[in-house]
């Protein structure tokens, strides 16, 4: 019963850490929230995508091609509770809470052998996670992809008892696939490596479980039929493996060697042994120690400031754990390392390594890590150590984790809106109300580029119809910095000729209007003080 009571409070706190000030927390949108919010506002209106495309398999979005169940899903929440930042973060918040409660269960298929307080211990370091909780307050659609991965775990390992549930297993999966990028890779590696794991289990099923490979086939088959098109697009934007920006190097580099007449350089340049580098390289970099405890990756929108991906607390604990676990291979820990290993070989096929989000995958394994190597240091204080000296160890490292976990809180609640706004892209909702104010005395709008993908915000806070926008977004190829539909244009400014435009409202840096700008009518401002935007109006 007491353990029942504690499960019940971790998952509550789970909630609450993912729900609170949910609209608010992240201080603004990003232009995926806003692009993901906005088709699913088209979807709810219209039952197609801002282009038009009815109920598409991808959404072309800003040629990027998202994977559309995460717009899907917000329809119902958009409906609810209308579009706006709440109702966008919906989904991501609920399964990220859910990620907490399928773990507990996944953690009994996997490990039933071992206490409750190992099982407690694990989802409530998963419920406090920065890297979870990170991504559970935005709508990222990493996020519910590895909620769908970790059900699809959980029902394949009871696919080995009963084997009915392999097929429930292959709809996760499939679910997963339709989520984001990542899976694509990862779940290829992973299902060949589970049943290489149990293969003597799958052996006594093997009707059911060829019977679920099948379902996963045809339910995966539009993104297999879509790979060539949309996906591959999207894959050539952020590959490492991309000739145009390596091939180059490589080619000059081997004609460089025959001419000197160097044959093991010509080896070494070939370009297999280039992206195989590179791919190696962004590989390792997630096991790098500053993006996972000390600073996180690049993006201010995947961490809070100044905190890694995990709790520096967390880190002896992993060790202690990762080598107790080397000390007792298992079938279950073959699992464990197997999911380990193959988390980050999406991210490392892509540019701007290391990526929290493309590796979200990791997760829960570091909580497992930490939970075990918490059980063994208790252990090992039971055995060397007197009753009290050991409940004293214990309490000074409950301590540094409250501290450590406080400490995060802070930042994220206190700091990182002040000190990350910019990459949330503040001030274009300022923007938007300050444009509704002005415009019907105006016949054109000119909103800079300059932060990129203005006119979604513009979409997205004025609610424009989806049916009007359907008919007159361009027809045409996407340009990733110039959009025009109705009276707005946007595009970067040039002052020099902007500033003898008239009846017109401009909306731009302060490195594109200058402070002296006559017919500046508002200056929307950072949190920290700083001007972000300029409005004139003329």
């Amino acid at each position: 019963m007491r353990m029942k009571i504690f499960l019940i409070l971790i998952i509550l706190l789970g909630f609450i850490l993912r729900f609170w000030q949910l609209g608010a927390n992240p201080i603004s949108i990003d232009w995926d929230e806003a692009s993901l919010g906005y088709n699913a506002y088209s979807l709810l209106k219209t039952a197609k995508d801002e282009y038009g495309t009815f109920l598409p398999t991808s959404f072309r979005s800003f040629g990027d091609y998202k994977p559309p169940l995460y717009t899907y899903l917000s329809v119902i929440p958009v409906y609810v509770f209308g579009l706006n930042e709440f109702s966008i973060r919906f989904i991501s918040a609920l399964l990220g809470s859910f990620t907490i409660i399928v773990s507990y269960y996944l953690l009994k298929e996997l490990f039933p052998d071992k206490s409750a307080i190992f099982y407690l211990l694990c989802i409530l370091f998963l419920a406090v996670s920065p890297w979870h909780i990170q991504f559970s307050r935005v709508a990222f659609e990493a996020n519910i992809a590895l909620f769908f991965l970790i059900c699809a775990i959980l029902f394949f390992l009871k696919g080995l008892k009963k084997g009915r549930y392999f097929s429930i297993s292959s709809v996760f999966f499939a679910l997963s696939l339709y989520s984001y990028h990542s899976p694509r890779l990862i779940i290829p590696l992973l299902i060949p490596g589970l049943v290489l794991i149990y293969r003597k289990e799958i052996r006594n099923k093997i009707g059911l479980y060829l019977l679920s490979v099948l379902i996963l086939f045809l339910l995966a088959f539009p993104i297999i039929k879509e790979f060539s098109s949309s996906v591959s697009a999207r894959f050539g934007s952020v590959s490492v493996v991309n000739p145009n920006e390596r091939l180059g190097a490589s080619i000059q580099a081997m004609e460089l060697d025959q001419k000197r007449g160097d044959f093991l350089g010509k080896l070494m340049h070939n370009r297999r042994i280039v992206y195989g580098r590179e791919v190696l390289a962004g590989y390792l970099d997630h096991f790098n120690f500053d993006f996972l405890f000390l600073t996180g990756d690049a993006p201010g929108r995947h961490h809070a400031a100044s905190m890694g991906m995990l709790y520096f607390w967390d880190l002896p604990f992993i060790l202690l754990g990762v080598f107790y676990l080397l000390l007792k291979i298992d079938k279950s820990v073959k699992v464990l390392f197997l999911w380990f290993l193959i988390a980050p070989i999406a991210s490392a096929f892509t540019t701007g390594t290391p990526h929290a989000v493309r590796a979200l995958f990791y997760l829960p394994t570091y909580q497992i890590f930490t939970a075990f190597g918490v059980i063994k240091l208790v252990e090992l204080l039971k055995l060397r150590f007197a009753k009290k000296s050991a409940i004293v160890v214990l309490l000074f490292v409950f301590f540094l984790f409250i501290l450590n976990f406080f400490y995060y809180l802070h930042m994220y609640y206190i700091h990182t809106p002040i000190e990350y706004a910019s990459w949330w892209q503040y001030g274009y909702k300022q923007v938007v109300e300050e444009v509704n104010k002005l415009e019907a005395s105006r016949s054109k709008v000119i909103v800079t580029y300059h932060y990129d993908q203005p006119y979604i915000y513009f979409l997205f806070y004025k609610k424009i119809d989806p049916s009007w926008y359907q008919q007159n977004w361009g027809h045409g190829e996407i340009m990733r910095s110039e959009r025009k539909f109705g009276k707005y244009e946007f595009r970067n400014l040039d002052w020099k000729e902007d500033e003898k435009l008239t009846d017109v409202i401009l909306v731009g840096t302060p490195d594109e209007i200058p402070e002296n700008a006559s017919g500046i009518v508002k200056n929307i401002h950072f949190p920290d003080g700083t001007v972000a935007f300029r409005i004139v109006a003329r």
